[in-house]
């Protein structure tokens, strides 16, 4: 996807990486087109291996509020979740916040050999389908077995709060706020949609526990090779958060299969929890009443909805796209009132 965001890097850059990481040059590379944000290319090297590389653009001047520090934080969520040891993620080869090898914040990782799910997915068998659903649903339970000390923005941030029903309001407003700095008029009025989060502040405090989430988990950021999940990539878009607020669950990648392995995985998970008398962990998820988690639900696709129309701007994305996401965020919005409303 073009992005006003994306900083192409010139040969005399990919060639100094290569050898500054790898100790050879690289004889030949390939944009990869399917990032929103940041530019990825594949190096393949003179030695034989091959490697990812993704560059931040030079300043983050300009970038949506929630834009910021992408790069470290997938970095570090990404190095977190490895250590796991049980959800498939490619190793990072070298991460580098100088500037001083290029004027950009970049990262090499591992080149995965499958492919994306997002590419192939429509194609698939059901059984196979089902397969990869399932094993996602349980990867992203045991994500979500990683608890932090606040809710909000994976990196200390001004909004990030003890509290689930503070931080996620502050990640809604954030996005307002830098539509209104952009002057783009939304299909509800900013004061409409703001009274609507104060209107369900009840049902965001019954979460009580800060979990990581991956957020940006659509099934382009899934990638699989023989009828299995290779790896997950992507985790720039990380927070401390509602599992609820995870893609699988949404409107756009909800499976039953996703969420009935991710209740199975929960089950074990707060098994072995509670006989190694971990409290925290062995809470089951998701939290909360069934009311709240019906409102909660209907929340976040909106989040969503509204940061795929702000960005339009922020990414200078053309008059097509700018349009689908008008439209998209308008049905968002009666799809909320509607899963909402009372009686």
């Amino acid at each position: 996807m073009d992005s006003v965001t994306k900083r192409r890097m010139s040969e005399d850059e990919l060639q100094r990486i290569a050898q500054a990481n790898f100790g050879c040059g690289c004889v030949r590379s390939q944009e990869l087109g399917e990032g929103w944000a940041n530019s990825a290319y594949v190096l393949d090297l003179e030695d034989g291996r091959s490697a990812v590389l993704k560059a931040a653009a030079e300043s983050e001047e300009g970038r949506m509020r929630c834009e910021r520090g992408l790069m470290r934080t997938e970095v570090e969520v990404m190095r977190r979740v490895k250590s796991l040891g049980t959800v498939p993620l490619p190793d990072i080869h070298a991460y580098d916040a100088s500037k001083t090898i290029v004027p950009c914040e970049y990262f090499l990782m591992e080149k995965l050999s499958g492919v994306s799910y997002d590419k192939i997915r429509e194609e698939m068998p059901e059984q196979e389908k089902e397969i990869i659903d399932r094993e996602l649903g349980g990867y992203f339970r045991q994500i979500h077995s990683v608890t932090g000390t606040e809710f909000g923005y994976y990196l200390p941030n001004a909004i990030n709060s003890p509290a689930w029903d503070e931080a996620f309001i502050g990640l809604m407003r954030d996005v307002m706020q830098d539509g209104k700095d952009a002057g783009i008029e939304l299909p509800m009025s900013y004061e409409d949609l703001d009274s609507q989060l104060e209107k369900h502040r009840a049902a965001l405090r019954e979460v009580k526990t800060p979990r990581l989430i991956h957020w940006d988990s659509w099934s382009g950021n899934v990638f699989v090779k023989n009828g299995h999940v290779e790896s997950l990539i992507d985790f720039e878009r990380a927070l401390w958060a509602d599992p609820l607020m995870e893609y699988g669950f949404g409107k756009f990648g909800y499976s039953p299969v996703f969420e009935q392995a991710y209740a199975e995985a929960d089950t074990r998970i707060v098994d072995a929890a509670q006989k190694a008398d971990s409290a925290v962990a062995g809470t089951s998820l998701p939290e909360g009443s069934e009311s709240s988690q019906k409102i909660r639900r209907a929340l976040y696709p909106l989040y969503l909805d509204l940061v795929m129309r702000v960005e339009c701007y922020y990414r200078g994305f053309g008059e097509e796209h700018t349009q689908w996401a008008q439209t998209n965020l308008q049905d968002g919005w009666e799809r909320f009132l509607r899963a909402t409303q009372v009686g």
